[in-house]
């Protein structure tokens, strides 16, 4: 018995390497051209390949290797996909914020009028600043028209004064002027958080806006 079982395994070890060489090998040149081998050249060993016996059937399958514009799509693509999540995500936090700050729509309507009354307090208060800084200004102006039609030089005090009163109420311009666009910015913010309210309260999205002030 012992010895059959001795000439059955080394009936098997001179078999393997017979199944080995079973096995062969498929891939794809660079004219497209198929070819079989039991070796695959260098210069196909990236282009993607087949291990197979010799009656066709696949037993390993190696992808070719990507291509440096595949490698540059697929990175394109991964950026995208996580700039959408964080997209999503960054969504998802503000509709959370937007239903624990409000309980109706009346309320987001009452929040943009009290944000519009108070630029427009500070509009209010820089545009009579301007006006009193105009006084003081045309008054300077009128000394220096006396100066100089008495063929007079000009003090460079009161020269560094005109130029320090018109560079103020230049500032207190700009201040009115940024200012109209924090309200436009306001409007168009509240007008942003009242749909998304709706939509997300399930409400009608056509009511009226409240009228600009």
């Amino acid at each position: 018995m012992k010895k059959t079982i001795s000439i059955l395994a080394l009936s098997l070890c001179v078999a393997a390497p017979t199944w080995a060489a079973k096995q062969m090998y498929k891939w794809v040149d660079a004219q497209g051209k198929v070819h079989y081998g039991d070796t695959i050249p260098p210069e196909y060993a990236k282009q993607g390949n087949k291990e197979m016996t010799k009656s066709g059937r696949v037993i390993k399958e190696t992808a070719a290797a990507a291509t440096p514009e595949q490698i540059r799509a697929r990175e394109a693509e991964e950026a995208k996909e996580k700039e959408e999540k964080q997209k999503a995500e960054e969504q998802k936090r503000k509709d959370k914020a937007l239903l624990g700050s409000y309980t109706t729509v009346g309320e987001i309507d009452l929040g943009e009028k009290r944000n519009l009354e108070a630029v427009d307090l500070q509009i209010k208060s820089n545009e009579l600043r301007i006006r009193s800084v105009q006084g003081r200004l045309d008054g300077l102006k009128q000394q220096e028209e006396r100066i100089t039609a008495r063929k007079r030089p000009v003090p460079p005090d009161l020269a560094a004064d005109i130029k320090q009163t018109e560079a103020e109420i230049s500032h207190l311009r700009d201040n009115v002027a940024e200012l109209g666009e924090e309200k436009d910015k306001l409007r168009a913010r509240y007008a942003a958080d009242r749909q998304r309210y709706q939509e997300l309260k399930g409400l009608a999205t056509n009511s009226p806006t409240p009228a600009k002030k």
